[in-house]
This record gives C-alpha cells, sequence and structure tokens, in this order.
C-alpha cells in the first residue's frame, strides 16, 4: 500500500451484546437486524426503532451517548460496511445516512447507485480499503457490521 492510501486510522465500528451478537436471529434482507436486533443500537438511534418506522442516527441519545458517539467519529472521512448491512439496511432508503462517503463492499458492483447518493460500490476487501483512504483522505475510516 502507498503512503498515499495509508494516511489515517482505521477503525472498528459495531455493537455487540454481553453474550457476542451483533444482531437479533433471522438478519437477513427484508429483515433489518433480525428479530429484535435493533435494541442493540437503541443507544444510537436513541431508544426503540425499526426499519418501518422514520429514524435518525443520534436523535434521542442521551448526553453521554452523544459524548462517546460524537468522539468515536470525530474525524472520520469515509466509512465502509458490507454487501450484507447494506442489504438489511435496505440501502438505508436509497441515500447514504451518515456523515461520510460509506464504501459498499460487495462482488455485485453493477448494482452502483448514483453517485449522489453517498454510495461506492467495490469488489474486494483490499480495493475497498484502499478506496475509503482515498475517499478520506487525512480523515479515519470506519469499518461498520461485517459480524458474523
Amino acid at each position: 500500500m502507498s503512503t498515499s492510501e495509508a494516511r489515517g486510522r482505521v477503525r472498528a465500528f459495531v455493537t455487540v451484546s454481553l453474550d457476542g451478537y451483533v444482531t437479533g436471529p433471522d438478519d437477513h434482507a427484508g429483515q433489518g437486524l433480525g428479530v429484535g436486533g435493533e435494541r442493540l443500537h437503541h443507544w444510537v438511534m436513541g431508544g426503540p426503532w425499526t426499519y418501518d418506522s422514520p429514524r435518525e442516527p443520534g436523535a434521542g441519545m442521551t448526553d453521554e451517548d452523544r459524548a462517546y458517539f460524537d468522539e468515536m467519529l470525530a474525524g472520520t472521512g469515509a466509512a465502509l460496511c458490507g454487501r450484507g448491512m447494506y442489504d438489511s439496511a435496505g440501502a438505508w432508503g436509497g441515500r447514504n445516512p451518515f456523515q461520510a462517503p460509506l464504501v459498499v463492499l460487495t462482488h455485485r458492483t453493477a448494482d452502483q447507485p448514483d453517485p449522489s447518493a453517498g454510495f461506492l460500490m467495490v469488489d474486494g476487501f483490499d480495493a475497498a480499503l484502499a478506496a475509503a483512504r482515498r475517499t478520506a483522505g487525512d480523515g479515519a475510516v470506519v469499518i461498520g457490521g461485517g459480524a458474523d
């Protein structure tokens, strides 16, 4: 990897339950985070939410959660997630909801939405990480999801 690709830090970003789960049972495209999986993310979403209701990351967070969340994402220039997270989230309604460009690791790059949606489809982990680093510039790359 060239020096220009290795500028900022790479951070893992995923919520895990105390017993090691990142989703509820039966998680797949169309089922979101699985049965009851949204509970793991109440701290980010400010309480109960579903994929069928309007939601805004950070809305209703406690002051402590907001301070932690803001510190964790400070300096983020791009994010990277897998196709499973992208599909399970319903492509976030077709628009990247995050404050940084989102690189999606996928073998199905022909599904690339219009660039104005804020997503970049890239095949292969090394290529996706390099694209996220280029996009991030001197900022950090946050890797979300991807647990199995």
